[in-house]
Formats: structure tokens, sequence, C-alpha cells
């Protein structure tokens, strides 16, 4: 069971990638509502940074923590409790919008009955749920890739440029499901390029630089 009251703990954090030290030594502790906007030069780290957090690559110093646990020790718990979207959409192409939203929904093993939410409406799935992913527009599959993050909460959201290709509407429809998220005492950690819309979300600000 979930606990009510999530943390996560970055301690001395260190990552190296193709002989060039993209970053070392941060730390962040992080409670519910709070939000760590990560900005930074193409090349900083950002994805690897948030690669590093969703327990994709291994860090090259340091510790992460998720309920003062450490996720390599415990990976089943720790991903039963975030979503992760990186630059990739994360679907299936060779399914149709409604057969991707009901593999989440087995995978997760949930009995919630995505195809009957009014989030579709919003995000404009519904015309389409029976059409093929790999039919869809960049900004169809980022939809549906969103979708699957509004439709089925998790504590924590480990984001990589989820305003990349959004139009004005759906971002303003993704910022105030990011609102919501903190305000129920969600978590979340995002990649984005400035300006941040709504800057009074951030609680912690992570900016990386180029290392030699």
């Amino acid at each position: 069971m979930r606990t009510h009251n999530p943390e996560l703990k970055i301690i001395n954090l260190a990552c190296i990638r193709d002989d060039r030290n993209l970053f070392s030594k941060i730390n962040y502790h992080l409670f519910p509502t709070q939000l760590l906007l990560v900005e930074g030069t193409n090349g900083s780290g950002k994805s690897s940074f948030l690669r590093l957090i969703a327990g994709i690559l291994t860090p090259t110093a340091g510790t992460i923590l998720w309920q003062t646990l450490s996720i390599e020790k415990n990976r089943f718990l720790y991903f039963r409790d975030f979503h992760y979207q990186g630059h990739l959409p994360g679907i299936k192409l060779g399914l149709t919008v409604a057969e991707n939203l009901s593999l989440t929904k087995h995978l997760l093993l949930t009995n919630q009955n995505p195809l009957h939410d009014s989030m579709l409406y919003e995000l404009g799935l519904v015309n389409c749920l029976n059409q093929m992913a790999h039919t869809l527009s960049a900004g169809q599959k980022k939809r549906l890739s969103l979708a699957k993050l509004f439709l089925f909460p998790k504590k924590l959201w480990i984001l990589d440029e989820p305003f990349n290709s959004l139009d004005k509407e759906m971002q303003a429809i993704f910022l105030f499901k990011l609102e919501n998220h903190l305000k129920d005492g969600g978590i979340a950690i995002i990649s984005a390029h400035p300006p941040f819309s709504c800057m009074h979300l951030v609680s912690h600000h992570l900016y990386l630089g180029l290392s030699c």
C-alpha cells in the first residue's frame, strides 16, 4: 500500500557520461506539494538526471531514497509510485488509442475504465479512440501520453520536457493538472526550457550547466 506522505531524497548525486562530468554533489529533499524544476542548456544532463531519478540509469555516485529506502534495493515499491515520461511518448504504435489506454490499465492492475473518463474529451482524444497510434500527429501522441499520466494517479511525476508538441490550450490543461497534482500531495520533477510560465509552483530549482 502506498503511503499518503511520500518523500524523495537525493543525496550527493553525480553523473559521468562519455568521460564527461555532467553534474555532481546534487542534494534535494522533496516533500508532498513540491516541484523541482530542472533547467539547462542542451547536453547539460537534464535527461540524464531524470533517468537517474527514475532508476533507468545508475549514478556515478550518490543515493536516491524514496520513503527513506534506496530505490536500488526497493525497485518494485518505487516503480509503482511514479510516472516517468521521457522525450518519446511511451506508447505502442501498433495499438489503437483505446488499446494503449487499456494496456496501461492492465499493467497497473487497476479497475478504472479510462475509456469513459471526461479527461479524454479535454485532451481531444475521444474521436480517435479507434485510430492506430502510429497514424497520430506528434501533438496527439503527446496527449495520449499525458492521458496515461492524468487517468492513473501516482504520487511522483518525473517528466522530461512535457510541453513539447503541445499547443497553448494543451499546455494550459497540463499546468492545471500539474497544480492539482501538487495540491493533492503529489511531488513532481520536470525539465523545461525557460521561461516556465508558472514559477509560483516551483519549490526547488536546479540549473545544470555544461561541464568539461
